[in-house]
């Protein structure tokens, strides 16, 4: 019923522009309310969660899934997002900045708590990791980049001016923030590529926005690009050495992921 929601008032909130939110610089994540708005495009990220999560829905309720015990973790986790997403969208066509910045930051509470189970739990097959973890992970890029984007809009709009830095330096310390968050999260387990590439697609869009759209600014489009590219790496250097770890056991232990227990008793 969750995902049902979740998915229905995602091809509501669809405008015939083809964005999910008002683009007008006074709209919360407008693509001129700072210097970190991102372009329109970006929240499409929404498309691909809302599929995964209608996947799921289909998916645990397969017989042989229903005594598969990852569920009973990541099931509420699942459902937590749908709700969050729901939230999101919601609030989005209302404008309410308070509220969308504590949905914003509820679900990368969310997303963290996942992370951490993804960590302890990886999934049994490639199938549970599409329908689970990716969802999840799409959910947790949405929440950092909607924060960015908020606090961006609500400082621009205050005119603020910490420590006199200017906003172009505050920009890129935020830039700086998501990207070693981002580095951070993807340093652990095996690189979890869907937050990467999330951000990433984020970085992006707010790259060609500054260099494109306005306000423009070639620092902080050049700054997105560079941290984009930088997410990438290390996302895709830790996929690589966790998998070349994994198939170097597996040489080692004769084809075998792991050791065989008899061998381990003997020695």
């Amino acid at each position: 019923m969750a995902a049902a929601a979740a998915a229905g008032i995602t091809i509501v909130q669809s405008r015939a522009d083809g964005a999910f939110v008002d683009r007008g610089s006074d709209a919360i994540l407008g693509s001129a309310g700072s210097l970190l708005a991102p372009s329109a495009l970006m929240w499409w990220l929404w498309v691909p969660a809302m599929a995964g999560w209608l996947g799921y829905a289909l998916y645990q309720w397969l017989p042989r899934q229903r005594s598969n015990p990852r569920h009973e973790r990541f099931g509420w986790l699942i459902l937590a997002s749908q709700i969050l997403a729901f939230a999101w969208l919601l609030t989005v066509a209302s404008g309410s900045s308070g509220v969308l910045l504590a949905v914003a930051a509820a679900q990368i509470t969310v997303g963290l708590v996942a992370v951490h189970s993804m960590n302890l739990r990886p999934p049994s097959s490639s199938m549970e990791g599409i329908l689970t973890d990716v969802p999840l992970g799409l959910s947790l890029a949405a929440g950092v980049l909607s924060l960015v984007t908020i606090i961006g809009f609500l400082l621009t709009r205050s005119e603020a001016d910490l420590a006199g830095w200017g906003g172009t330096v505050w920009a890129l310390v935020g830039l700086i923030t998501v990207m070693v968050g981002t580095t951070m999260i993807c340093m652990t387990d095996r690189g979890h590529l869907s937050v990467a590439l999330a951000i990433v697609w984020g970085l992006c869009c707010v790259a060609v926005e500054r260099l494109t759209g306005a306000p423009d600014s070639i620092g902080i489009g050049v700054g997105a690009a560079v941290a984009a590219f930088l997410v990438l790496v290390s996302a895709g250097s830790r996929r690589h050495q966790v998998d070349h770890e994994r198939r170097r056991n597996e040489r080692r232990n004769g084809g075998r992921s792991q050791p065989d227990p008899a061998e381990l008793a003997s020695a």
